[in-house]
C-alpha cells in the first residue's frame, strides 16, 4: 500500500469572518495504478489547531465539571468540515473507484482493522464515511464532495463507538439526526459538545490507473477561530499537537 502523510498547505484563507471558510489540501495527490499494480493508496492530514486560551481552558473545565464527563476543545458544534474531491482515470479502459474516509478526534482514532479478530472469517466494518463505488469513463474524471452533514456524522459515529461503547455496525450503519445526546460513562453529552475530526485518513481504490486530488473545506464558527492563521507556517509551538490513539475495542464489542 502505497502512504503519504501530508502535510497541509495553504489554497485559500478568507479573512473577513471566522466563519468564512478555510480550504486545506495536501501537498500531492494520491495515485494508484501506475505500476500497474498497485490498487491503494493512503494519506493522513492534520488540521492546524491553534493553542487553547487560557479563558477557554477555564470556560472547558467548568463545563467539564457540569456535565461530568470529558469536554473536547474542537467540539462538533465549532466546526463545519465537508471533502471535495476529484478523480482523474489515466487508464485507457473504465475503471472503479472508491474512497474511504476514517480519521481520528482529539482522543481517539478510527481504525477498522482493529475490530476485526479473525481476518478470514470476519468482515472488518465499513469506514466513517466514503465506500461508494464511482465508474470513471477512460481518460474522464469525476468531482464530488464529502459533504458537511456526512462529515458531522463521522464525527458523531466516532464518539458512538469509542466514549458512547457501541459497536461499529450499529453506529455507522444508522443515521442519528434525531440523537441530541449520548451517554458518556453516565454522563449525558450534548451532540454538539461531543468532539469533532481534526484529522482526516484517506484511503483511495481504484482498479485502474487513476488520480485521487482532494481537498478539506473548513467553516470555523469559534471566535478566534480554531484554525491557525498561518496554517502550514504555523510553529508547532502555537499547534496543539494532539496525539489520539488508535482506538481498541473491547473484546465483546459486536
Amino acid at each position: 500500500m502505497a502512504s503519504v502523510r501530508a502535510a497541509i498547505l495553504p489554497v485559500t484563507l478568507l479573512v473577513a469572518c471566522s466563519n468564512d471558510p478555510v480550504y486545506l489540501q495536501p501537498p500531492a495527490a494520491l495515485e494508484v495504478g501506475a505500476d500497474g499494480m498497485t490498487t491503494t493508496a493512503s494519506a493522513q492530514l492534520t488540521l492546524p489547531i491553534r493553542l487553547e486560551t487560557e479563558e477557554e481552558a477555564a470556560v472547558r473545565a467548568e463545563r467539564q465539571a457540569e456535565l461530568g464527563a470529558m469536554v473536547p476543545l474542537v467540539t462538533r458544534e465549532a466546526l463545519d468540515l465537508s471533502i471535495e474531491w476529484t478523480i482523474k482515470n489515466l487508464d485507457d479502459q473504465p475503471g472503479v473507484a472508491r474512497i474511504h474516509l476514517n480519521g481520528a478526534n482529539e482522543w481517539f482514532a478510527y481504525v477498522p482493522l482493529a475490530f476485526v479478530v479473525d481476518p478470514e472469517e470476519e468482515e472488518a466494518p465499513p469506514p466513517l464515511a466514503g465506500d461508494v463505488p464511482y465508474e470513471i469513463p477512460a481518460g474522464g474524471t469525476r468531482s464530488g464532495v464529502l459533504r458537511e452533514d456526512q462529515l458531522a456524522e463521522a464525527s458523531l459515529d466516532l464518539e458512538l463507538i469509542s466514549r458512547g461503547g457501541l459497536g461499529p455496525f450499529a453506529a455507522l450503519l444508522a443515521v442519528h439526526d434525531d440523537l441530541e445526546e449520548i451517554d458518556v460513562g453516565g454522563a449525558m453529552v450534548p451532540v454538539g459538545e461531543l468532539a469533532n475530526l481534526i484529522r482526516f485518513d484517506l484511503t483511495f481504490i481504484a482498479d485502474r490507473h487513476m488520480v485521487l486530488e482532494y481537498t478539506v473545506r473548513v467553516r470555523d464558527h469559534r471566535n478566534p477561530p480554531l484554525i491557525h492563521p498561518e496554517l502550514a507556517d504555523a510553529p508547532p509551538d502555537e499547534l496543539t499537537g494532539f496525539a489520539p490513539a488508535d482506538y481498541a475495542p473491547p473484546a465483546t464489542t459486536p
